[in-house]
């Protein structure tokens, strides 16, 4: 192999539009070996830079560890459940997937499913081959007027939405991550209470990712809320729905029809629930095609193929599973707060310093037009403003290896909680609060951008103040009395340190202080024992922004 080319290994048979993209690539060489075992995959991943898959081959932690120039992994099309990605960030490698080039093929098989199993349209077919005909045993009903329920309205959900209202559909959709304005554009109702949406459904078709949040989210319990009748089509991801249970209400007459592409284990046993012969009258069920189409296979694998080797070239690329936002997709607005949102999770972490605790909780709050028109792109999937936090905060004791990637990751194994809240804006038109709980007490800060595009922050702890969170600033609070900032001004004067610009926060009632310098020169342990002993300080800290834009 060149040494001066990029090592791209093909583990399975993939569309030749994304193998044309490697063969053609000047700075790629390509190598397709399929079906290699799991001992021979691991022998020779040190060889390569990145990895093509699909779902077939498993790239697991000991494979990941094994690459040890591995930078990319590709998955010619959307699951990634056959990838750790956890230890993929650890080790820096992007994981790219192609999630718009099987939508179509995706969207298509549900209304094919959906057709087929309120229709019986396998059942008759496989009839008339028998040789008979029954035209009256394949009763079947009508999509148009019927209400139908989408769970998930993403990419593959907002197409079915769209040709269920060709069928004159009622849409509904449920799904908590998808803003209001995107289910208005579809003319589809947002509903906020999924059993009692499912409770009033004709038709309920599924179109989430298998997450935590996701697994068996359709059991026992969920199915009884089913309208007696009802048809459910799963064609998102095995896992979702309670085998056993759908197959127990499909029997019982709870459920009208059943259809699936997928499942929890695949190839199916021979005794799996749905393979019953007692209710293969109303259940269809398909072997995984819903990316099988030869438009489909082309474009996931032109996709992957395509941000593989952007990726590698350092170059921008989209689709990247574990990078958790892209930040060349944000506008210029929304990348000054997620510098703003860096810097207090640095100024958080100084604070935390002084109380001498580690964080166990962080929770953020983002109020303002510009927030509510976040996106998240998937259950669980924390916003760039608290992920730029995260690493802020981790910077200051890691240091600056901490990345977006690694950041929420390095947060779980400190037993760090996550929470996120949203609302409207009050003083400020936008604002991110953020509050760290630690075993000796909080620390909050508030913080905006004004008009003029200058961050400032306005709040630290029960103290109202007015800084630029640049340079580097000295922040203590100090008795409330006649003399002190001049104390502080001629010991800072003496070590030769300039100030730069001033900021003092005063709470009513208190006999405390808080300030704020900004200052040019050092700063060091004895200087800053003098300013605790002689400048009637309670505490201070020196807080270093200079390398968190």
């Amino acid at each position: 192999m060149d040494s001066n080319k990029w090592k791209i290994l093909v583990t399975e048979k993939v569309g030749e539009a994304g193998l044309d993209i490697f063969r053609n690539a000047p700075d790629a060489e390509l190598d397709i070996k399929i079906g290699l075992t799991e001992e021979e995959l691991t022998k020779i991943m040190p060889n390569y830079d990145g990895v093509l898959t699909r779902s077939g081959t498993t790239m697991d932690e000991k494979k990941i560890e094994a690459g040890r120039k591995l930078k990319v992994i590709g998955r010619a099309g959307v699951g990634v459940d056959n990838i750790d990605l956890a230890a993929a960030s650890r080790r820096g490698i992007i994981v790219i997937n192609a999630p718009s080039g099987n939508t179509l093929a995706a969207a298509e098989l549900t209304m094919a499913n959906m057709l087929a199993v309120i229709r019986r349209v396998p059942q008759a077919c496989a009839s008339l081959h028998g040789g008979k005909w029954e035209r009256n045993k394949f009763l079947g009903r009508q999509l148009s007027n019927r209400r139908l329920l989408i769970i998930g309205l993403g990419r593959i959900g907002s197409e079915i939405s769209k040709r269920a209202h060709a069928f004159d559909m009622e849409v509904i959709a449920y799904d908590p991550y998808i803003p209001q304005k995107k289910a208005d554009s579809l003319h589809v109702e947002l509903v906020d209470d999924l059993e009692g949406a499912i409770s009033l459904a004709d038709v309920v078709t599924i179109h989430t990712p298998l997450t935590e949040e996701t697994t068996n989210m359709i059991d026992e319990e969920t199915l009884r809320a089913f309208k007696q009748g009802a048809y459910l089509i799963n064609c998102a991801r095995g896992g979702i729905v309670e085998e056993a249970a759908v197959a127990r209400a499909v029997r019982d007459g709870r459920l009208a029809g059943f259809a699936t592409d997928v499942y929890a284990s695949e190839p199916l046993s021979h005794d799996h629930p749905f393979l019953a012969e007692d209710i293969a009258d109303r259940i269809v069920i398909t072997p995984h095609i819903g990316a099988n189409t030869v438009e489909a296979q082309s474009e996931v694998s032109r996709i992957a193929a395509q941000n593989m080797l952007l990726v590698l070239r350092g170059e921008p690329y989209v689709h990247a599973v574990n990078l958790p936002f892209m930040e060349q997709a944000l506008n210029a607005d929304q990348r000054m707060y997620l510098s703003l949102a860096r810097k207090l999770g640095v100024l958080a972490a100084k604070l935390a310093q002084i109380r001498g605790a580690a964080a166990h909780n962080c929770h953020v709050t983002l109020r303002g037009a510009l927030f509510a028109d976040d996106e998240r792109l998937a259950a669980n999937q924390l916003r760039p403003y608290t992920i730029a936090l995260l690493k802020g905060m981790l910077e200051v004791s890691i240091g600056s290896s901490v990345t977006y990637m690694i950041a929420p990751l390095l947060a779980k194994d400190r037993h760090i909680s996550i929470d996120e809240s949203s609302g409207d804006s009050k003083t400020y038109k936008n604002t991110i609060e953020v509050e760290l709980e630690t075993e000796k007490g909080p620390v909050s800060l508030l913080a905006t951008i004004t008009e003029e595009g200058r961050q400032r922050v306005v709040r630290v702890n029960d103290y109202w103040v007015d800084f630029v969170p640049s340079g580097k600033l000295l922040i203590f609070q100090n008795h409330d009395r006649p003399g002190v900032i001049g104390k502080i001004g001629s010991l800072l004067g003496a070590a030769n340190v300039n100030i730069a610009s001033f900021a003092l926060g005063r709470k009513e009632g208190s006999g405390l202080a808080l300030g704020a310098l900004e200052i040019d020169g050092e700063t060091d342990e004895a200087l800053r024992s003098e300013l605790m002993k002689n400048g009637d300080m309670i505490w201070v800290t020196t807080v270093d922004f200079s390398n968190a834009s």
